[in-house]
Order: structure tokens, then sequence, then C-alpha cells
């Protein structure tokens, strides 16, 4: 593949309070697109909202505070299922979210939710801030294409991405049957063969690769590994997989389109 030119930043560690901690994507506050990838110190309410339980209210309050919203919007939702389809959210409630791996909206009124616990989380935006998607990408909906879905949503292809803390190549061996499925999709970068042991897949690097091949020349991502830095994030692999924990919790990838008042810096 040729060298293309990127422009990448780096994404922020925030704090609102003290149990309110996110990162943010300085490309994307450019834009003024309210979001986040939020982090264990979002608190209880995150799971609370997406499962649908008690305290629903609490957790949208959070939220909204967290990516700095005064006036209320819908969380739209879907059960992901580590595929490649993508949803339109609807800009209204909805009973029954729909099985899918990325949301798409220009609704005013909508904030877009994905979960995660090693998976790579991705918010996209249009540079006016008018259209924007969140997507779950994990190793299944890599490639499956999940990333190309989600690109093929937006009426142009001159886009801001930001790419989230999600587990390193160092802590993501995985069986042949995975190697073979990444350099089946041209994506053998991607592979750290090992001399004893697994070979490691880099998640992140699969998607920056699909996003600049696509087009995509801002993209904003992290070093930040799911696994590694438990003071901030929950890990499936390290808290189920490896642990002794019966289950773990989840990160959010969240976002919404521009408020009608911003004016994007260009």
């Amino acid at each position: 593949m040729a060298n293309v030119l990127l422009d990448q930043g780096a994404l922020e560690r925030f704090e609102v309070e003290p149990n309110l901690v996110g990162f943010r994507s300085p490309a994307l506050t450019e834009l003024g697109v309210p979001h986040a990838f939020t982090t264990r110190h979002t608190g209880g309410g995150l799971a609370l909202e997406l499962d649908g339980s008690d305290g629903s209210h609490a957790s949208a309050e959070r939220l909204h505070r967290l990516v700095g919203l005064n006036e209320p919007r819908t969380l739209a939702r879907v059960r992901q299922v580590h595929g490649a389809a993508l949803r339109r959210a609807p800009g209204e409630p909805q009973l029954s979210p729909p099985h899918a791996d990325a949301l798409f909206t220009e609704h005013p009124k909508d904030l877009l939710i994905m979960r995660v616990a090693d998976c790579v989380p991705v918010l996209l935006a249009s540079t006016d801030g008018r259209a924007v998607a969140s997507v779950h990408a994990g190793w299944r909906g890599l490639v499956a294409g999940v990333i190309t879905r989600a690109l093929e949503e937006f009426a142009s292809s001159n886009l801001v991405a930001a790419i989230g803390p999600s587990i390193s190549r160092d802590h993501f061996e995985v069986g042949p049957e995975v190697i073979d499925a990444f350099r089946a999709v041209d994506l053998s970068e991607v592979v750290c063969e090992q001399a004893n042991g697994r070979d490691h897949i880099d998640l992140r690097l699969a998607v920056e690769l699909q996003l600049s091949r696509a087009g995509v020349r801002r993209i904003d991502t992290t070093d930040r590994c799911t696994w590694r830095d438990r003071a901030d994030f929950f890990s499936f692999r390290r808290d189920v997989t490896h642990g002794n924990s019966e289950s773990t919790g989840r990160m959010g990838a969240v976002i919404g389109v521009a408020p009608r008042e911003s004016s994007p810096v260009r």
C-alpha cells in the first residue's frame, strides 16, 4: 500500500467532575460535535441506560453533561452483534433496538451510543458537523467491513475520525483463523507474528488503515489500552476471559451532530 499523508492528533483525557471522566478528539471538538469516549469513571449510569434498567434518567443526564449538552437528546442504541450492519437512528425513543454495529444520524435530537470493552470504538463526522456515526469495530466486524459500511452512509468522503481506547496489539493474541481472516481482506500489516506463542493483531491499526484507504485524512487516535490501563478502562479479556470475573463493565462511544448554533472551525 502506498503511504498516505494523514493529519493525526491525540485524544485528550478530560474531567467534568471526579466520577465523570472521558476522552475526546481535538478534531471533533473543533467541529463543535458533542462526543466522548467514556471511561470506568463515568459511573454505573452508562450501563443502566443502555440496558434499559432503573436509573436511565440519571444515566442520560450524566452522558449529556459529559459531552457538554444542555438540551436533552434521544439516546440511540443498537444490539451489537459483531457484524457490519448499520442503522440510521430514528430520531425518537426505541422500544426494541435493532441488531447492528454502526449507527448514523443527521438528526439534531439524536445522541448515538456504542458500547465496548476491548473492541475499537470509532466516531465519524462530516466536516460541517451535520452528519455523524458511532461504530463498534471488533475483529469480526472489521473483516466483515463495518468501517466501510459506515463511511458509505456519508454524502462526502471529507470526514473526521476518532479512534478510541481499545485492546492493544500486545494483549490481543489470536488463533490462525483470525490471522487468515485479516490477510484475506488485505490487512496483513496488522499481523504481528510471534516466534514463541500465538500471533497478535493490531486492531487500531486495522481501523486506521481502512479509514485512510477510504480517503479519511484527519484521524485522531490514542495509545491507551483497555487491558493495560485498568485504572481507566474495563476489559473483557482481562477481567473475564483471563480473570476471575463473571462479567465486566462497558465503555461508550458517544456522538451527536453539532448544535445548529455551532460554527465549526474550518
